[in-house]
């Protein structure tokens, strides 16, 4: 059975139990949609990667040696910082902080400690005995930060800054929204007059999951409302107003009550889920209602049921086209290497299969059994658009040599822009500059040489000379070749120190010292004048340990940037340390780093093989090279000059804009499927070219027009987002549709005019 065919036995199942289909939609819908009151969020940026992935892996190693992988950075600013009262305010929170839970261990001025030269040897003393108490006490103090090398780290060179660090004694398994709760509990208790400044991964993942909840309120029915308000200007009647929109509310509905009935969370990306299946689920319905509407114009006598059947028979196969390519783009991010990008293309690719369904069933039972709007059987009624379609139509064809010309140009010009894309996953990028999150981590860059910091994970005989001159190594490398790096912090500092302050606080002596003996010596007279638990973060074990832990500082966190130095990092290793104990990179900053490459190959390959795939169905439906080729190319172009324009205006590549290329192969062919299929039908019936192209704008043409602006309307919602990335994103599809829409309906006209293909005509 053939596709035509199929169609008709589908009209007539709709036009003889359209009750039953009806009433079948709801009962699905309420079964499905019990489910969704069970989703949960997850805006976990690890929950992005493989879990099998090294990245992963090594941050679980070092939960499980060190107590944790992230940190909390608390800042507090003032201009009497150093006044005994506001020291002893700050102790007192300093024993608050120390007191939560999930906070291991606390470095601060308070606590931190201070390696003295003594006869024979060393002592170890609290960097704070006494709170200074006149302008020489706080002038012993200052040269005392300045000689432990605290500037810049715990204080800032101004001295009007000091900062807590919290290690978080988990990295998974704790509940983010109350820690957050806690920490501001008690920031608040503390933050007048001095200003208290926040900055945590956990945090901020927290406070993105407000915002998706907050954007999940705000922009969907403000999408609605505005494809609302356009199907009224469109149509100018209820049912060409809500048979499309059920159609999208029931598929918003089936796909996540789908992900609830299979126990899925919803991703930070999830929640464009709403906004694509509004801007994508309506196109079917409005191009049956479209052509539903016309043929009721050009033959007002015919019954409803003879002008559905007609417009399911014209309808039928590019319908099902559209739907098919749509879904391969989806589903081509299956072959993305980020798991949460891949369950996103197949439950996209879900909601759209059931927008389809839906609008070949539930849209025709509904036509059947409701009058058509009286406008329809009016003279000149809907002329306007029509004729101004024509006329487009004609002057493109017309002047079609300078139009492709133009066009030609101004895509070459754009696509140049693409040498200057970049790709940037950095979470504090969603917000705003004005936002509280944004501010902490600027101010903290600012005061202390940056808020992030990348963790090299070193295993083997750590107290073996060798391995913490490979330490030292790899730490001066990188230091030197990025300076984005603004510091580095290690067991290599405390032992260098502990040997300079063993001679007499001579620094000719802070280096490494030859013999291994003499190391454990010194780390046992640590532990015996100091507390062996100040090594906690470096040393699995303080007095034979087998792994230790390096931190480097980063003033920005600018991922493109990460990635570079992660690459950097990982060669120099290989190169001078390949036959020497394993070292690894882990922390934030390089799993900020390793996303940024595994977004870009995702990206490139979900790209291609959507392309590839949907070049050889057109190719086959049309039977013809140059039919695939015309059919994806105004598609390709407008990929091709949509990331030439975002490398124009320094836009990154992140996780949002990444799936620009999945909404723009499927939506994008959908345009020039429905406009060769008619001019093709309207060829066949003995048109010539200039006509064809004219009776396909009258006819078909004001399905493309509405179903583009439809999507350009439903993806303006996005700018009311408080993430900036979405925010660029809504203007990114805006554009980018816009890009397709006028490559339907201008360029193609031109082209076709210009060539007349011999596919068209069999």
């Amino acid at each position: 059975m053939n596709i035509r065919k199929f169609s008709r036995r589908l009209f007539d199942l709709d036009a003889a139990y359209p009750r039953t289909i009806i009433a079948g939609v709801l009962l699905i819908t309420v079964i499905l949609g019990w489910k969704i009151f069970t989703l949960e969020l997850d805006p976990g940026v690890r929950s992005m990667l493989p879990r099998d992935h090294e990245i992963v892996r090594s941050m679980e190693k070092v939960d499980e040696l060190f107590s944790g992988s992230d940190i909390i950075i608390i800042a507090v600013e003032s201009d009497s910082l150093f006044s005994s009262n506001t020291l002893q305010k700050l102790n007192t929170f300093q024993n608050s902080f120390e007191t939560l839970d999930l906070i291991s261990k606390v470095t601060s001025i308070f606590t931190q400690k201070h390696i003295i030269p003594d006869k024979g040897g060393f002592e170890i003393e609290p960097l704070l005995v006494d709170f200074p108490k006149d302008s020489a006490d706080f002038a012993d103090f200052k040269s005392k930060l300045i000689s432990a090398g605290m500037m810049n780290h715990l204080v800032s060179s101004d001295f009007r800054t000091i900062c807590f660090i919290g290690q978080i004694n988990s990295s998974f398994e704790y509940d983010e929204f109350e820690f957050r709760t806690t920490i501001f509990e008690l920031v608040n208790r503390f933050n007048s007059p001095e200003n208290f400044y926040v900055a945590s991964f956990p945090i901020t993942r927290v406070t993105i999951i407000e915002n998706m909840q907050r954007d999940l309120r705000v922009f969907t029915p403000i999408a609605l409302g505005l494809g609302i308000l356009l199907l009224m200007i469109s149509f100018r009647s209820w049912t060409g107003v809500f048979l499309p929109f059920f159609v999208v509310g029931f598929s918003i509905l089936w796909t996540f009550g789908v992900m609830g009935w299979m126990d899925k969370s919803v991703a930070f990306i999830g929640t464009l889920i709403p906004i694509m299946l509004i801007a994508i689920a309506n196109n079917y319905g409005i191009h049956i209602i479209s052509h539903y509407y016309e043929y009721t114009i050009l033959d007002p006598s015919a019954s409803r049921g003879a002008i559905l059947r007609k417009t399911i028979r014209k309808l039928g196969v590019p319908i099902f086209l559209a739907g098919l390519t749509t879904m391969i783009s989806f589903l081509s991010l299956l072959f993305h290497v980020l798991p949460r990008v891949r369950e996103m293309g197949v439950f996209i690719s879900f909601g759209i299969l059931v927008a389809f369904l839906l609008s070949v069933f539930l849209i025709p039972s509904v036509l059947v059994l409701v009058p058509r709007p009286t406008y329809l059987t009016k003279k000149e009624s809907m002329t306007g658009i029509n004729n101004f379609l024509v006329g487009l139509g004609r002057i493109f064809t017309q002047y079609r040599i300078p139009v492709l010309l133009t066009l030609i140009i101004a895509g070459t010009w754009l696509s140049i822009g693409i040498r200057d894309l970049k790709v940037d996953t950095n979470p504090d990028n969603y917000f705003p500059e004005s936002s509280r999150v944004r501010i902490a981590n600027t101010k903290i860059s600012e005061a202390f040489g940056g808020s992030t910091q990348m963790n090299i994970l070193v295993e083997g005989d750590i107290f073996d000379p060798n391995t913490l001159r490979n330490i030292e190594m790899l730490t001066d490398h990188i230091k030197e070749q990025h300076e984005i790096v603004t510091k580095s912090y290690s067991i290599v500092d405390v032992i260098k120190k502990m040997n300079a302050g063993f001679n007499g606080g001579n620094p000719e002596f802070e280096v490494i010292p030859d013999d291994p003996e003499l190391i454990a010596q010194y780390m046992f007279l640590y532990t015996m004048t100091g507390d062996g638990e100040d090594f906690d973060l470096f040393l699995d074990d303080t007095d034979d340990p087998s792994f230790t832990q390096v931190f480097l500082r980063l003033k920005e966190v600018q991922t493109y940037t990460i990635s570079e130095i992660v690459d950097d990092t990982e060669q120099f290793i290989q190169a001078n340390f390949y036959d020497e104990p394993p070292m690894i990179l882990t922390g934030g900053a390089t799993l900020l780093g390793v996303l940024t490459k595994m977004v870009l190959r995702g990206q490139l390959l979900s790209l291609f093989y959507s392309i590839i795939i949907i070049f050889l169905i057109m190719a086959l439906v049309f039977r013809s090279f140059v039919g695939g080729l015309l059919a994806t190319l105004p598609m390709v172009a407008s990929v091709v000059m949509l990331f030439g324009l975002m490398g124009y205006l320094n836009i990154p590549l992140n996780m949002t804009t990444s799936l620009l290329t999945g909404i723009l192969v499927g939506v994008g062919v959908d345009y020039t499927v429905h406009f060769l299929w008619h001019l093709r039908a309207h060829l066949r019936e003995g048109n010539s070219m200039d006509d064809a192209i004219a009776n396909t704008l009258r006819i078909s043409g004001k399905g493309i027009l509405f179903n583009g602006l439809s999507v350009v309307v439903g993806f303006s919602s996005l700018l009311f987002s408080v993430f900036v990335p979405v925010q660029i994103f809504g203007i990114l599809v805006m554009g980018s549709i816009s890009f397709c829409l006028f490559g339907a309906l201008a360029t193609l006209p031109a082209l076709t005019s210009l060539l007349n293909p011999k596919f068209l005509y069999r």
